[in-house]
């Protein structure tokens, strides 16, 4: 789950992580043991997940140590409609990235002045946030073959975490790398790349149930090793009604 960067870096945002003192892939558990007992872990009824079908996740991001600066919020819908809304509290601006129906698109408006752009995304990138969205709603379930994979890379250690990790790999290009603790199976972290190749960690700090599913409420935002902001996640929202149309290409 789902932001201090440009937008192709948030989100999540992209790829896979390496690390060096990791295991051999295939030794220890399979990828499906892992998976069921990380979706064990976020809920005492794992059947539940499948009837997630939407979510509204309302966020904060800021640098170390300092007050929260962007709200951002965030709408999934199955199965594949994702769009995320920031805005800037000292800049006072705005920015929307949405895959929708048929198509990707952006706009822009750096400040409260300003017009607002509007921007269609390329082909490539609408896929890959059409394989985030289907990441994000599966909760950790393994793709389907047509849309991508998940592979065991081996164990890690993460904050004194030993952990097992698991490479969501999307046929779109997207990846992501998630560590579950060894032994109860939460979720510890999650590792992607930026575009300009740096490995971007968000590592939870603590969590709550919402609705029954355990999801976390604050985490802490790597690049390259060093701690550059937080995200904290004010509210989640399971199966709200959502309008269709907000995921259609605007027009002012």
């Amino acid at each position: 789950m789902a932001f201090l960067r440009s937008w192709l870096a948030l989100l999540p945002l992209l790829t896979m992580v390496f690390a060096a003192d990791a295991t051999p892939a295939g030794a220890g558990p399979s990828v499906q043991e892992i998976v069921t007992k990380a979706r064990a872990a976020l809920t005492s009824d794992p059947a539940k997940l499948a009837s997630i079908k939407s979510q509204y996740i309302e966020f904060t991001a800021s640098e170390v140590g300092g007050r929260p600066s962007t709200l951002i919020t965030l709408t999934l819908v199955s199965p594949a409609y994702r769009l995320l809304r920031s805005y800037d509290n000292d800049r006072h601006s705005e920015s929307i990235i949405c895959a929708g129906r048929l198509d990707g698109w952006m706009t822009r408006k750096p400040d409260a002045l300003s017009r607002r752009e509007l921007k269609v995304i390329p082909f490539e990138e609408f896929k890959k946030l059409q394989d985030m969205a289907r990441d994000d709603l599966a909760f950790f379930a393994v793709p389907e073959p047509k849309f991508g994979q998940a592979t065991f890379l081996g164990t890690s250690e993460v904050a004194g975490h030993p952990t097992l990790m698991v490479q969501y790999a999307y046929r779109s290009g997207f990846s992501v790398t998630r560590h579950f603790d060894a032994q109860t199976f939460a979720l510890v972290a999650s590792d992607q790349r930026t575009p300009d190749g740096k490995i971007q960690r968000q590592q939870v700090v603590s969590m709550a149930a919402t609705d029954g599913v355990q999801l976390p409420t604050k985490e802490a935002v790597f690049i390259d090793g060093k701690q550059t902001g937080e995200v904290t996640y004010r509210k989640v929202t399971f199966n709200a009604d959502n309008d269709p149309k907000v995921f259609d290409f605007p027009t002012f």
